[in-house]
């Protein structure tokens, strides 16, 4: 096994996709065909509290109260994808297309929220925006477990599950 330096983000399925085993499935193959690592996974499901807090940020606009009542509403997905050749974050969020499903499957009809969204807020997937972003919402989902920093960290090489 080689050791590299990786980047990272955070990537939810989110519960309507989570529960439909077939777009699970092809989105996980998705990831793997990109050349992410699964670094770290989990399937959980929040109570409405716990997605209030991971989506305080969003608090006070139009779409917070439905983001929380959807996020709580089933199981989903949560991963920690890196990648070894690029930035993770960039690639990630360039896989998913836009947050607006009907404008994704307009202008990148091959994107994961183009091909299984639904609506703004059943959009698939979920990605960091940022560095600061994924550090806050990986503590929030996987408690104290950080990845290496960027400068001088790796991980090594291995098969991610990629499987329920």
């Amino acid at each position: 096994m080689s050791c590299r330096k990786l980047s990272y983000t955070l990537a939810l399925i989110k519960p309507d996709v989570y529960a439909n085993a077939i777009s699970h499935r092809a989105i996980l193959n998705r990831i793997q065909q990109e050349n992410f690592v699964v670094a770290k996974e989990r399937v959980l499901k929040w109570s409405q509290t716990e997605a209030e807090e991971f989506y305080k940020e969003h608090r006070g606009k139009f779409f917070y109260q439905r983001l929380v009542e959807f996020m709580s509403s089933g199981e989903f997905h949560a991963l920690v994808l890196a990648h070894p050749s690029e930035p993770a974050i960039t690639k990630w969020r360039s896989m998913l297309g836009l947050t607006k499903c009907y404008k994704a499957r307009e202008t990148q009809p091959d994107s994961i929220r183009a091909l299984y969204g639904l609506t703004d807020t059943r959009n698939a997937c979920h990605g960091s925006d940022s560095n600061e972003s994924f550090l806050s919402e990986c503590g929030a989902l996987f408690g104290d477990w950080t990845p290496p920093p960027p400068d001088d960290g790796v991980v090594e090489d291995s098969t991610p599950s990629m499987g329920r």
